[in-house]
């Protein structure tokens, strides 16, 4: 698995908004699978996903309808199995909020080993609505 850290921004366009990277983890996907088919691999992968959507409100999956397609086929071709997760934000706020804060924005997908998870976020975020997708984040005191 491979971390991220603070210190080492990086920004990114998604829609009209710049958003900044503040984390990012890639990690295997299959790991700790003892035996399995690709199949039972990729209904596990989605009851994962389902569940990180429920706990995370402003998170966006990467190619959800293919990957809940795939759950219901008999395909017999092992998926992508690296795990990436991004977390940007953005000093973009919503209309109307006289708060202090920022925006955030959680994105998931899966991709092959050797694959640039930078460039491949780049592609993911660009055309994405943050308006529609961030969640608002207020700074305490």
């Amino acid at each position: 698995m491979s971390t991220m850290k603070n210190d080492e921004l990086r920004s990114f366009r998604v829609g009209p908004v710049d958003a900044e990277l503040r984390e990012l983890t890639v990690s295997d996907d299959r790991e700790g699978m003892l035996e399995g088919t690709p199949r039972l691999h990729r209904r596990f992968r989605l009851i994962g996903i389902e569940k990180a959507m429920a706990a995370t409100p402003q998170l966006y999956v990467h190619d959800l309808d293919k990957l809940r397609a795939d759950a219901e086929a008999q395909v017999e071709e092992w998926v992508p199995r690296e795990a990436v997760h991004a977390r940007l934000t953005s000093w973009w706020t919503p209309e109307g909020i006289a708060e202090f804060g920022h925006t955030t924005l959680s994105v998931m997908w899966f991709q092959v080993a050797g694959q640039d998870p930078f460039a491949h976020l780049a592609t993911i975020v660009r055309p994405l609505d943050w308006a529609s997708l961030a969640r608002f984040v207020p700074f305490e005191d």
